[in-house]
């Protein structure tokens, strides 16, 4: 994640590589041919080279997206960086206010931009600069157009009876872009709302889909996640109603309205279902006030616009329960700090050698004494586990709603059969991946380009069971440290469970500087661990937009485990 700055400036030349899109890697503008160009030209020039390479939108402010160029532009200011390169003066950035400001930078501090081949750096005076603004100002304007013709082409198909939100809703499928009744999970669909009308829990209804071998949409888990359940409960497609923005359009019916109404009462009512909190929380369980307690969760209300993760010593004391004092004085708005987690974990799995190491392993193979067989077994195991759960979880809602369990209890062994029911679905998913992969053992594919595919996947996906497993894999706990008023700014200390943060990747070489090649005679490497904690300090700049974090620039600190 973090780039390794020189003490030789001017004998160092900073290649900056950077795809907008995980597409781009088709077109010729990949980061590895940026790399291999700007290499190129570091020995053209006989300065010695350090890579830095990201995916983000140049379009937007880049500290907003780009970690990895913020930090670059941050040491430039400071004076760490002389000579930086670019395969085009676009890969910097897109945004007309950013071009003239990186550009200014780099003119203040002497620093010499190469971009493309040429073994001159660019000119900083008047014309170049207004050149440079009139190019990316029609780069924008083009990109500008390309999204308007795209949300007009959008717009027309669904008008045109399109459906276009991605995956088909489960009891669909799509022929010709347009929504037909899938013969076999329609009636599921039907059956669950028969169920859940009739006040079965969405535990039962995920028993049952289990029993009947019915798996999830847009998963290998072979359990649907309660909240899949709830949000079919809630899906107006069944009813013929399709909306895509402020258009409305139709759909093929599965469900009656009367008794999709009637379901839509049971679910505002919490009747007949298991008990769920009214504002889930990705964060829940794992963000924490400094001394480790759990921060509390504070919902929407009519004083309260937005859903929180507030000091769980606040919450106590608004409840004039006994606890103590905290540092924590401001919430922190929950759908910020939970995007923000999630693409730092993304962020963090695509550049760690470790995760890459381990995709390899996976696709490529190894000399495993694992089979088939073993694989399903143990899969066959988890689901055992999985369905003992869910039986737990029923008989503690039956004994919650004849009252014979207090609350308190009640919640505390509820989230430990989530907290155990999150490893298994983690567990269930990595099995059924290895299972996967046998059939790849064979065939040296490009590992690297499925490893970011992976990425890419894994950073859309929106099922909230699905994320919320794969945060509580990778990240142990997040400890709000502190709150400065005059910065406006909290700072988060991100505890991975594994050393995945700033390792390191080097070729083995023998004393002749020759690489040293495995018996199939391919090079050799070594991997050193990374750390297990991230420190963070960013501000939410309310004054500026209410609904972005801005990361304070020079002002990231990364310390190990050991330093506290």
């Amino acid at each position: 994640m973090n780039i390794k700055f020189t003490d030789k400036p001017n004998e160092t030349l900073y290649i900056y590589c950077r795809v907008s899109t995980s597409g781009q890697e088709k077109d010729g503008s990949s980061l590895d041919v940026q790399k291999d160009r700007g290499i190129k030209l570091s020995k053209e020039l006989n300065l010695s080279p350090i890579v830095i390479q990201e995916q983000g939108s140049g379009m937007k402010p880049f500290r907003k997206v780009r970690p990895l160029f913020t930090e670059l532009i941050d040491n430039l200011e400071d004076g760490l960086v002389k000579n930086v390169w670019v395969d085009e003066d676009t890969r910097l950035t897109r945004y007309d206010i950013d071009q003239q400001v990186v550009h200014l930078e780099m003119k203040q501090k002497g620093v010499n931009l190469y971009v493309g081949m040429e073994g001159k750096p660019k000119k900083w005076d008047f014309t170049t600069d207004l050149i440079d603004t009139i190019i990316t100002k029609v780069n924008q304007n083009q990109i500008q157009k390309q999204v308007r013709k795209s949300i007009r082409s959008k717009r027309k198909l669904f008008q045109d009876g399109c459906y276009m939100k991605g995956d088909p809703p489960f009891g669909y499928k799509l022929v010709d872009k347009k929504l037909e009744l899938h013969e076999e999970n329609s009636e599921w669909v039907k059956q669950i709302y028969e169920w859940y009308n009739q006040g079965k829990s969405t535990v039962y209804i995920r028993q049952q889909l289990f029993q009947n071998q019915i798996k999830p949409p847009r998963s290998k888990s072979d359990w649907f996640p309660l909240r899949t359940i709830s949000v079919i409960l809630g899906n107006k497609n069944y009813i013929g109603i399709d909306v895509y923005n402020e258009l409305i359009g139709e759909s093929p019916i599965i469900i009656d309205k009367n008794i999709f109404n009637s379901v839509q009462k049971k679910l505002n009512t919490k009747s007949g279902r298991s008990i769920e909190t009214k504002h889930d929380f990705l964060l829940r369980g794992i963000i924490k006030c400094p001394d480790g307690n759990d921060m509390g969760i504070l919902g929407k209300k009519k004083s309260r616009r937005n859903p929180l993760y507030g000091c769980g010593h606040r919450v106590r004391k608004g409840q004039k329960r006994p606890t103590k004092d905290c540092p924590i004085s401001r919430s922190l708005r929950s759908e910020i700090i939970d995007d923000y987690t999630w693409n730092t974990l993304v962020d963090t799995l695509s550049q760690s050698h470790l995760i890459k190491e381990q995709t390899k392993s996976e696709i490529i193979g190894q000399n495993s004494s694992y089979t088939k067989r073993s694989f399903n077994n143990k899969i066959k195991k988890l689901n055992q586990e999985m369905m003992g759960l869910d039986n737990n979880r029923l008989e503690l809602e039956k004994r919650f709603y004849t009252n014979t369990i207090e609350k308190k209890r009640y919640d505390v062994l509820i989230s430990s059969i989530e907290q155990k029911e999150n490893e298994l679905m983690g567990e269930l998913q990595t099995n059924q991946m290895k299972l996967d992969s046998l059939d790849h053992k064979r065939k040296w594919i490009e590992w690297l380009d499925v490893h970011f595919s992976r990425m890419d996947e894994i950073r859309e996906i929106t099922d909230f069971e699905n994320k919320r497993g794969i945060l509580h894999h990778y990240i142990h706990e997040i400890i709000v440290l502190d709150y400065n008023d005059e910065t406006k700014q909290h700072t988060l200390s991100i505890k991975f469970r594994f050393p995945l943060f700033d390792d390191s990747f080097e070729w083995l070489k023998n004393k002749d500087g020759s690489y040293k090649l495995d018996k199939y005679g391919r090079r050799r490497y070594n991997i050193t661990d990374g750390k297990t904690e991230m420190t963070n300090p960013f501000t939410l700049q309310q004054s500026f937009n209410r609904y972005t974090f801005r990361k304070v620039a020079r002002h990231i600190h990364i310390a190990s485990t050991e330093d506290g």
